[in-house]
């Protein structure tokens, strides 16, 4: 997570992005472990949230003073792209593979059982071009669509042309701007839904906004929480304590919003790297989960899938594993609470070494070439000096 150029890494933040893509994975594994029936379980979602926040707060370091020109928010638009939508491409090709083979084996063995039907609901052929448009959070085709984590992909890149279009109207130093536009999205997300931080389908946007911006305001007074060594250390101790607290006891309704301020504090807090849990985030482990932590993120659903049609293939021969449905979702069940959440827990683990081959395949190489033609555009934008001399591009 890098800032301008010549600074340092947020290495803690990055940790914190690896642990969070974890819980996610972890979260939509279908597998009918005894945590699923815990009231906190559906908690994990507010990963997201710290996913937004952390955003907000690193766009404004990394762009914040160089979006003062409409060239500038466009060089910015095409980075944003750069960074979000190669690998957001990649695993909905993998996941249109995965189902064109699961059609292909099914035409032909029409009793195996299956889950669902090949390219039916959220599967439809169209919904992948408003996936590759970005556009599949806006009132289209239903709850999900095709790889559903990247619905937070699509509004995140929306909403980062909103944040780049405010800091060209106010500046990057605007805090007054930041804090209103923050409780303009809270106020507007309570009122389409009320009971729940969690708004995903339709109004996912606001809850991106929310978190966006209340990342950029972050940035802006984190010099409140710069703390000597000790005093940091004791803060981030009390820190990783309050979060998982924060997480076990969530409440619904327009209090749960209150846990996006409390991340925002903590992602402030944590930025400086003053304290001793910094120093352990910043180990190699943690390290390379944060470096992976997107293709983690967007990768874990085909793992999912492969695996969920490998098991319904196999279930008629094995007796397992089964499928129960709790609540109105349909869950893998290997026969006892230890196995599925073993199987769960397995499932994530291989997700890792995956991701590691994304990021180094194609998350490196897409961010390196759009950032090739970023510094042409950039030198294309220079002015010509009368004798005709070249100016040096930084």
């Amino acid at each position: 997570m890098r800032g301008r150029v010549g600074s340092g890494r947020f290495e803690a933040l990055d940790a914190g992005r690896g642990v969070c893509a974890l819980a996610v994975a972890f979260f939509h594994m279908p597998l009918a472990h005894p945590l699923q029936h815990q009231a906190w379980f559906p908690n994990l979602q507010v990963c997201v949230d710290i996913f937004f926040v952390l955003s907000g707060f690193v766009l404004l370091h990394a762009y914040g003073d160089r979006l003062a020109s409409g060239r500038q928010v466009l060089r910015f638009v095409l980075m944003r792209f750069g960074r979000l939508w190669p690998l957001h491409a990649l695993t909905l090709g993998l996941l249109v593979v995965i189902e064109t083979v699961r059609f292909l084996v099914l035409s032909h063995h029409p009793g195996l059982p299956a889950a669902t039907p090949p390219f039916g609901a959220a599967h439809r052929p169209i919904e992948i071009v408003t996936n590759l448009l970005f556009l599949q959070n806006f009132r289209t085709f239903g709850d999900y669509s095709w790889n559903f984590p990247s619905w937070s992909i699509a509004v995140e890149f929306w909403a980062s042309i909103v944040l780049a279009a405010t800091v060209l109207a106010v500046g990057p130093r605007a805090r007054l701007a930041f804090a209103g536009l923050a409780a303009l999205s809270a106020l507007a997300l309570w009122w389409v839904s009320p009971r729940t931080l969690f708004a995903i389908q339709n109004w996912g946007i606001l809850r991106c906004l929310f978190d966006l911006f209340l990342g950029c305001l972050a940035y802006r007074l984190r010099d409140l929480v710069r703390l000597p060594r000790p005093a940091a250390t004791a803060a981030e101790i009390l820190a990783l304590v309050v979060l998982p607290a924060l997480v076990l006891a969530l409440p619904q309704g327009p209090l749960g919003y209150g846990a996006s301020l409390v991340f925002a504090a903590a992602i402030a807090l944590f930025s400086h790297q003053g304290g001793a849990a910094s120093g352990l985030a910043r180990a190699r482990a943690p390290q390379a989960l944060g470096r992976w932590s997107f293709s983690i993120y967007l990768l874990h659903l085909p793992v999912i899938q492969v695996f969920t049609a490998v098991m319904h293939a196999a279930e008629p021969r094995i007796g397992l594993p089964r499928t129960v449905i709790l609540g109105h979702d349909r869950f893998l069940d290997f026969g006892s609470g230890p196995a599925n959440l073993a199987v769960a827990a397995a499932l994530v683990a291989a997700t890792v070494p995956l991701a590691a081959l994304t990021y180094r395949l194609v998350e490196r190489p897409a961010l390196a070439w759009f950032r090739r033609n970023d510094a042409r555009l950039a030198a294309a934008a220079e002015p010509v000096p009368a004798d005709g001399a070249t100016l040096m591009v930084r």
